[in-house]
């Protein structure tokens, strides 16, 4: 059908093109109508039949006939351009003006009239064999024949099949390279994956000398090599050694420094009930009021997409993971008279795939988890200097994945026992003691993305997530792994975590309340205490529910961040016990500012913390250092150029 609707426009085109040149503008004018009326009829006609359509040659040949047309077109409206201004100028008297500065065109020149060269004899050309000789084209751009435009077809078949195997052997190499632990200094390097295979392989370390000398041979055996040449030679090598020892030096301070932080406990708080506003309050909004901007530092080298502040005693200690799959440690002495800063950058996870959570251990802040969007969580251990994955659900090495993990948080009561959600829609449990041949268990939830996992603090059975299908919703584990022991485990891919599809029958699997938003739900977090829910949606609310997801507030925020910022996920203030600091969270605004909220007053921020001259974008990523008190309050934005920005 194609070809046949296509044939028929052939005569039409020749017909409109031979009225075209002819200069008649009445005929052209009614052929170029005809040739749009059966065009639209052969179009109408082709997408008639289910599924078909112009073939890609038939598509090349109508285009090249138009091409040539429009061509045309430009030519007569080039020559008629000429001629008006030649008319214009002669008006003007200045055609003679126009040859003396532009010169004489040969037709126009009296000279040449005369004395006009007989016609030169025509050249015969040698007849060939035509097809002896392979065709040619007459532009490198454009195929001029259907032999042209196979080949060119074929060469970029194969250039997208090696592009896409690269891509595929690169993936799968980062991944198996990951498997193994990572020691700092590995992880400092630009890419620790090319550094690791260079190293094992005798190129780097012990094998530069080597290598060195394999040059510095082939320089002597070179007689035109010159002696500039040969010195970059030894300024890169030089470079290279000198890149090697800042490198291990960077480690060796990250590792002294992190092996030297005490180990502190995640803050538990008692269960607190509703009160009216006390002094405490007033205190707290003095405070929240009176904080400043202290520091801006560089910290990531892209938008920062996750971050967590360190409850360290002794110095601000914060960590960030960007876009990249980069994270970057922050490490600010506010006791030092010069306010002195150092940050490190490592690449624990895939370059490319971002760190969309950091957790630090329950028990231990000396261990720090992070999710990624290259479908693993890895623990990176301040003592021992060592980054070990300790979970991964997806071992198809597929770019086009639903397993990349958006959220992970993990109990008080069993901190080794990691929660994880993704963007299927599933939430994965994994001991972090069990052998690496156990992959843990997953259960969907949602059929989507599930954008934030939290465990309530006063009972570890319950959690709370957030999902893109516009809800919050509340589970019972114990009642979800009973009724996945009555399902039978679905297995996408060999090598994938089999999972348990608990959407069938969400009340048997556990659903104990649920909210809706209006549009998709960023985070829902548990307060530190686990009396309240709080919940960010892109339909610009901040809402706040007691822990059975009973409404108790809604507050109107603008939480459209776009594509250039990270989502907006308020978090909750979690100070030390018995501290002066009540139930109060913070959260992003578009204004470049981070507002300080109370839950005695949650109509209302009780402060608005901003510095036009210091803080230029939005700090959309914000974290408050826990387990301390309201004198020693500070809070930390991360922003779309891998900075963070200190209040204290």
């Amino acid at each position: 059908m194609a070809d046949d609707s296509f044939a028929s426009l052939i005569p039409l085109i020749a017909q409109t093109t031979e009225e075209l040149g002819s200069g008649n503008s009445q005929a052209a004018s009614k052929a170029a109508k005809e040739l749009k009326i059966k065009m639209d009829e052969c179009h109408a006609r082709v997408n008639s039949i289910d599924g078909s359509n112009l073939t890609k040659d038939d598509q090349l040949r109508l285009l090249e006939e138009l091409a040539r047309i429009r061509e045309q077109k430009f030519e007569r409206q080039r020559l008629k351009n000429i001629e008006e201004n030649n008319r214009l100028l002669e008006e003007l008297g200045l055609g003679e003006a126009s040859k003396e500065v532009f010169g004489k065109r040969g037709r126009d020149s009296e000279d040449n009239a005369g004395t006009k060269k007989p016609p030169a004899k025509k050249r015969v050309k040698k007849e060939t064999d035509a097809s002896a000789d392979p065709p040619r084209r007459s532009s490198r751009r454009v195929p001029t024949t259907e032999q042209d435009r196979k080949e060119n077809r074929e060469q970029l078949e194969r250039e997208l099949e090696q592009e896409a195997q690269r891509k595929e052997d690169k993936r799968r190499r980062e991944h198996e390279t990951r498997l193994r632990d990572m020691s700092l200094l590995e992880l400092l390097k630009r890419d620790p994956v090319e550094y690791i295979h260079s190293r094992d392989s005798g190129e780097d370390g012990g094998g530069r000398d080597k290598a060195a000398t394999v040059k510095k041979e082939a320089v002597d055996k070179e007689d035109d090599v010159s002696d500039e040449q040969a010195q970059d030679e030894e300024d890169e090598d030089e470079e290279d050694e000198s890149n090697e020892q800042n490198d291990e030096d960077a480690a060796a301070s990250l590792s002294s420094f992190l092996a030297s932080r005490e180990a502190v406990a995640r803050p538990s708080h008692a269960l607190a009930k509703a009160q009216a506003p006390t002094p405490a309050t007033d205190n707290f909004r003095r405070r929240a009021q009176e904080m400043r901007f202290r520091a801006i530092h560089k910290v990531t080298a892209q938008r920062i997409h996750s971050m967590q502040y360190h409850a360290d005693k002794e110095t601000e200690l914060i960590f960030a993971g960007d876009k990249y799959g980069q994270l970057g440690i922050l490490r600010w002495n506010r006791e030092s008279a010069s306010e002195t800063a150092q940050t490190w950058r490592m690449q624990p996870h895939i370059n490319g795939c971002a760190i969309s959570c950091i957790r630090f251990d329950v028990t231990d802040s000396r261990k720090a988890f992070t999710g990624s969007y290259d479908c693993t969580a890895r623990r990176l251990d301040f003592e021992t200097g060592i980054s070990a994955q300790v979970f991964r659900c997806n071992d198809g090495y597929e770019h086009e994945s639903l397993r990349l993990i958006t959220h992970l948080d993990t109990p008080s009561q069993t901190p080794s026992l990691l929660h994880i959600a993704d963007n299927g829609g599933g939430l994965s449990l994994k001991d972090v003691r069990e052998s690496d041949n156990t992959r843990g268990v997953r259960y969907v939830l949602s059929k989507n993305k599930l954008g934030s996992v939290s465990i309530n603090p006063a009972n570890q059975h319950e959690v709370c997530v957030a999902s893109n299908d516009h809800a919050v919703r509340i589970f019972d584990l114990r009642m979800t792994k009973q009724y996945a022991d009555t399902l039978k485990p679905v297995v996408e891919d060999a090598n994938d975590l089999p999972f348990y599809d608990c959407r069938q029958d969400t009340k048997k699997a556990g659903l104990l309340a649920e909210q809706p938003h209006k549009k998709a739900v960023t985070s829902a977090y548990y307060s530190p205490d686990g009396s309240h829910i709080l919940s960010t949606s892109f339909d610009n609310t901040v809402k706040l529910f007691d822990s059975s997801l009973n409404p108790i507030h809604s507050v109107r925020h603008n939480n459209e961040t776009g594509r250039w910022l990270s989502v907006f996920r308020m978090q909750w203030i979690n100070p030390a016990p018995g501290s002066d600091i009540p139930l109060s969270f913070i959260t992003p605004s578009m204004k470049r500012s981070l507002e300080v909220w109370s839950m005695d007053d949650p109509s209302t921020p009780c402060a608005e913390i901003a510095d036009g001259d210091n803080v230029t974008a939005v700090p959309a990523v914000v974290c408050a250092k826990p387990d301390t008190q309201l004198a020693d309050l500070s809070i930390a934005g991360g922003n779309g150029s891998g900075k963070v920005v200190l209040y204290m």
